[in-house]
């Protein structure tokens, strides 16, 4: 009894995480953002990179690129396209529609700090 138990575990446990993987979607792209302080006159150093938790990704799906936050910092988001402006917000919380194939660069600038990310698409 004890070996037919511990054989469904190990088929449980090599099942389950392929069904998870299966599960994800390939219709979203994650776009890698880059943070910079935004210099106010000090020269304060910081040991460790900047983090704050804004999630950038396009949607093939919906052929959009969404920016999505969850905080209280106020910001402006910028949407470029082979280095040319073709999107704007006022809000952090965005969303772009995409009709034209090439290289967007997502600029963010909040009240201390400045995230950028670029994403090509065909």
């Amino acid at each position: 009894m004890k070996k037919i138990l511990t054989l469904i575990l190990v088929m449980m446990a090599i099942a389950l995480p392929s069904f998870a993987e299966g599960s994800k979607s390939d219709n979203s792209h994650s776009v890698a953002l880059e943070f910079e302080s935004i210099s106010d006159g000090t020269s304060t150093v910081h040991r460790a990179p900047m983090r704050i938790s804004i999630d950038a990704y396009y949607n093939a799906e919906s052929n959009t690129i969404n920016i999505s936050y969850d905080g209280e910092a106020k910001g402006e988001v910028f949407l470029y396209l082979n280095g040319v402006l073709v999107g704007y917000e006022s809000e952090i919380n965005a969303s772009f529609s995409i009709n034209t194939p090439g290289r967007y660069t997502i600029e963010i600038i909040g009240e201390t700090w400045i995230a950028k990310g670029s994403i090509k698409l065909p």
